[in-house]
């Protein structure tokens, strides 16, 4: 099972062996492919030894398969050769130590009868002592002493068989043995060290580490002279030691001296042998043996600082050796990073001890140090700023000298450096972004810290810190603030951003949570006094705008209860100016960016706000009483003065109708229950006051706003003053109710006729009056048809459907004729005929509907004043007697008669079709209705009648008609013109 075990082992060892070496070539390559193949180069390539070179010239016939390989094309100019970087001194040509090409490709015989054998030999022998070992303990002929004696004399007889191999190369042609016994001396020095010191007990653990020690010195030298398998030994055993040595209770001092050594040894081996991977997994290595370090339990203060010191080590200066190439760069930031995470660590375990903090400090001054050298260490940096506020925001019970101390040190490592770099035109972005973001991150952390609430609570060092600390981004923005015809970069542009957070943090800090907006306008004048002539640039506007924006969050953070309900328009007390002044203070940016924002959208934004901050500041100081009329006066002025701001006036004109919506909501639900047929009682209107109050300022504020506005609100200027007419009625009828202040169904059947007349004739005085005034306007026509036409829907709705005489509760009055039905009908048919002269003219389609609804409504009235003969007043009672019913068809042919009459004498056709409707429905009413009730000579003198005023009117009818029919082909011949 162990030779399985070991066999498994010692194949894996020799395959990523394999593939180490396989990714070093390739390293090689592609950094030689950034050179140039001079000749002097290729010279000195012609001129190596051929004795290491001749095992291999049967291969030299097949083309290259390496880039590097074939020689440079000669043709054309030879490139200048360009500059060697310093960690690269030692490459040369892309030829292994022996001399040898490398080959991408691998065949049968290259694995099985070039590469295996050799290796395949060093394992065997090392497998061969192993064994030689156990057959030994087996047979029970040697002891514990003489078997690791043993074990030592093998390992260096192996590493003296290396050395002779090395010193008779010329001899055997392959560098391979000498690697090969090599490593298997390592190995078995390392097993016999393992097994004196750990297995048997024969020495003391320091003494076995002292000894494992030495053997990784040996390996890391011997890789000079051996080369890869050494040093893979080497850095495998060498950090392995410590945990081979059985220790159970390890000095982290010497531990961390000790690791740094290895690591350090290995890192200077890797870049002398241009294997900056060896150096890069030493790191690795060694970073882990550091997060062992940290988990190992309690930490002392010697422990603190031989860790923190080691963990500096790793992170910082042992990176900076590893060169300039891939592995070099990467093993820097890595291990800073990480190094600074393991050091965060260790400053949170050792309970935030000084020790911990200097070793962190030290850190972060030797990559900031560094990254003056190496720019890309710098993202290292910022991690370690980051890490640094977060410490000391988690920082428990810190007194305050010391947290003072190390802050203002993390200050000077990681906001002033990167200033630094601004100042020498050397930042890259990174140092910018630090620069901007870690003084806010280290106020951030000391508010957290010191339990201090930004707004509502006030800390004067705090506030002085955050203004001191507002100078270095400040500094920088200054220092690389571009000309006037040049854009604003990025880093300039975060810096400046950052200089006015930090000045609004110390504002805020100073003062009460109240007089936060006040901050941001005193903010707002130099930041958009410095953008000025950049507005149109993005990041000024972006700028401006979170000003903007967090003024008017300050507000609505800080705003009392009371300031809240003075703006819902629920608070009823004195001018506070103060607070007044709070909202002037917030609306001041938005004035602002009235003045410089040219985009259509952000400006009607900015318009919106400025509209709704107004508002609240004119809130503050008028009650609610007096609001709406405020409001109308500042459209009024707004409008005046500055008409272009449609958005700002159409939000005014909004909060306005907020204002006058009780009443408006009020007024209206009234009205839907008065077209459903309940009465339009006082109790259901808004009180006239708060109309007055509340409507009638949005009517002058939509009037003044449409007429002062010029082209803004042209396109909606006949819809606005369509709105404000409709108010201005709303307005009227609210006051007309009162008139008669019809309060309850029993007023409302007594007076509700007669307010409704009175309604319908206010209606079409005005429809009168406004036609025949003087032209005053160009809709001036149209207006009055509007009024003849609201009068005669409220006769319609109202008096004729809903609220009836003949069918519902209303009183008419005392007197026959002259009653309420008279002036209620007399004006719709009126109103009627005028819409008939206006609207008809030479459109003879039309006539018959005016004509058709002034009949019907005559023949109404009639049937209503035959009506209140018989029941008076109320014409619902008593019920209808036969003597009535009788007289209704009598009157309605004498009503027939008198429009055939008409309608012959004015030549109107309509008039005579009206009159025939109407006898036949009488004429059909009396002979199957009224003459069912009659008998005997009753009923023979009724149908008598009837007969003889059929004939008769038969007989009228037709001299008429033939009358109007020669009439009419006048008119048509008149109106027809000759042809031509």
């Amino acid at each position: 099972m162990e030779f399985l075990l070991l066999l498994t082992i010692a194949g894996a060892v020799a395959w990523l062996w394999n593939r180490i070496v396989t990714l070093e070539r390739r390293v090689v390559e592609l950094e030689g492919l950034a050179r140039v193949y001079t000749p002097e180069r290729q010279a000195a390539a012609e001129k190596r030894p051929e004795s290491r070179r001749a095992p291999f010239e049967a291969e030299e016939a097949a083309p290259p398969l390496s880039p590097l390989a074939s020689p440079l094309p000669k043709s054309g100019p030879a490139p200048e050769p360009v500059q060697a970087e310093p960690a690269d001194e030692h490459f040369e040509e892309p030829f292994e130590e022996g001399g040898h090409r490398w080959r991408t490709t691998l065949d049968f015989e290259e694995i099985f009868g070039r590469l295996l054998p050799i290796w395949g030999g060093g394992i065997a022998l090392a497998i061969a002592g192993f064994f030689l070992v156990r057959w030994s303990i087996e047979m029970g002929l040697l002891n514990e002493y003489v078997r690791v004696g043993l074990g030592f004399l093998f390992g260096s007889a192996l590493l003296a068989a290396a050395e002779l191999a090395y010193r008779f190369e010329n001899r055997i042609g392959d560098e391979r043995v000498r690697q090969a016994l090599a490593g298997a001396g390592l190995a078995t020095l390392y097993a016999s060290f393992y097994l004196a010191g750990t297995y048997y007990g024969l020495i003391g653990p320091a003494l076995a580490f002292a000894g494992l020690a030495g053997v990784t010195a040996i390996a890391v030298l011997l890789s000079f002279r051996f080369g890869l398998p050494s040093a893979v030994l080497g850095l495998v055993g060498g950090f392995a030691a410590p945990a081979l040595a059985g220790s159970t209770d390890p000095d982290l001092p010497l531990l961390a001296t000790y690791l740094a050594l290895v690591t350090g040894g290995l890192t200077v081996t890797g870049q002398r042998q241009s294997r900056p991977w060896l150096g890069l997994a030493a790191l690795a290595f060694g970073l882990g043996w550091g997060a062992l370090m940290l988990v190992s339990g309690p930490l002392d203060d010697a422990s603190v600082l031989a860790v923190g010191g080691y963990l500096v080590v790793i992170g910082a200066l042992l990176p900076s050796m590893m060169g300039v190439g891939l592995f070099g760069q990467i093993g820097r930031i890595a291990a800073a990073g990480l190094a600074t995470l393991q050091i965060a660590a260790l400053v949170d375990q050792s309970g935030y001890s000084l020790l911990a903090w200097g070793c962190y400090l030290l850190l972060g001054a030797a990559i900031a140090v560094l990254g003056m050298k190496w720019e890309r260490l710098r993202e290292a940096g910022a991690m370690a700023a980051a890490l640094s506020a977060c410490l000391l925001a988690a920082w428990p019970d810190p007194a305050h000298t010391w947290f003072a101390a190390i802050a203002a040190a993390t200050v000077l490592l990681f906001a002033a450096i990167p200033l630094l770099h601004v100042w020498q035109g050397k930042a890259r972005p990174v140092d910018w972004e630090q620069l901007a973001l870690f003084p806010i991150a280290l106020i951030v952390a000391s508010c957290i810290q010191f339990g201090v609430e930004v707004v509502y609570d006030q800390d004067g060092l705090l506030a002085l810190a955050a203004a001191a600390l507002a100078l270095l981004p400040a500094l920088a923005a200054w220092n690389a603030w571009p000309p006037r015809d040049e854009h604003i970069a990025q880093g300039p542009a975060g810096a400046l951003a950052s200089a006015f957070v930090l000045s609004m943090l110390g504002g805020l800090l100073a003062v009460l949570q109240t007089g936060a907006p006040l901050v941001t306008a005193v903010l707002a004048v130099p930041a958009f006094l410095l953008l000025r002539e950049r507005s149109a640039e993005p990041v000024a506007r972006i700028l401006q705008w979170a000003v903007a924006l967090s003024g008017l969050t300050l507000l609505a953070v800080t705003s009392p209860y009371q300031e809240i309900s003075s703006f819902l328009g629920a608070g009823d007390v004195a001018p506070v100016w103060f607070s007044s002044l709070r909202w002037l203070a917030a609306l001041l940016p938005f004035g602002l960016l009235l003045n410089v924002e040219t985009d259509k959208h952000p400006r009607r934004v900015a318009q919106f706000f400025s509209a709704v901050l107004g508002y609240g500041a004119m809130a503050m100081l008028f009650s609610g009483e007096w609001m709406a009329l405020a409001i109308a006066a500042a459209v009024l002025g707004f409008a005046w003065r500055m008409g272009h701001f449609g958005t700002l006036l159409t939000t005014l004109l909004f909060i306005g109708a907020c204002w006058a919506a009780e009443p408006l909501l009020m007024w209206s639900v009234a009205g839907v229950e008065a077209l459903l047929g309940d009465p339009f009682l006082l109790a259901d209107l808004p009180p006239l006051p708060d109309t007055l109050r509340y409507v009638a300022p949005l009517v002058i504020a939509l009037a003044g706003a449409m007429l002062l506005s010029g082209k803004v609100f042209a396109t909606y200027r006949k819809t606005g003053f369509a709105i404000a007419f409709a108010l201005v009625a709303m307005v009227v009828h609210t006051a007309f109710k009162e008139v008669f202040a019809i309060g309850d169904l029993a007023r409302f059947a007594e007076l509700g006729l007669s307010e409704r007349t009175a309604w319908q004739a206010l209606l079409a005085l005005a429809a009168i009056g406004i036609a025949a005034a003087p032209q005053l306007f160009a809709q001036q026509v149209t207006l009055a048809r509007g009024f003849a036409v609201a009068a005669l829907a409220h006769f319609g709705i109202f008096t004729l459907l809903l609220h009836n005489p003949l069918w519902a509760e209303q009183a008419v009055g005392d007197w026959p004729i002259a009653n309420l039905l008279l002036p209620s009908y007399g004006i719709a048919i009126g109103l009627t005929l005028w819409l008939r002269g206006q609207l008809v003219g030479n459109q003879l389609n039309l006539r018959p509907i005016f004509d058709g609804t002034a009949m019907v409504l005559i023949a109404l009235l009639a049937l209503s004043e035959l009506r209140h003969v018989f029941a008076g007043t109320v014409l619902i009672d008593p019920p209808v007697v036969p003597q009535e019913d009788l007289l209704r068809s009598i009157l309605a042919i004498a009503i027939a008669l008198g429009f055939l009459g008409w309608g012959a004498w004015a030549k109107q056709r309509s008039w005579r079709i009206g009159s025939l409707v109407l006898m036949l429905g009488a004429v059909s009413k009396v002979f199957f209705l009224d003459a069912d009730g009659l008998e005997g000579l009753a009923r023979i003198a009724s149908f008598f009648a009837l007969g003889i005023c059929l004939i008769g009117i038969g007989w009228f009818y037709t001299r008429q008609l033939i009358v109007a029919e020669g009439a009419d082909a006048g008119d048509q011949a008149v109106r027809t013109p000759p042809a031509a």
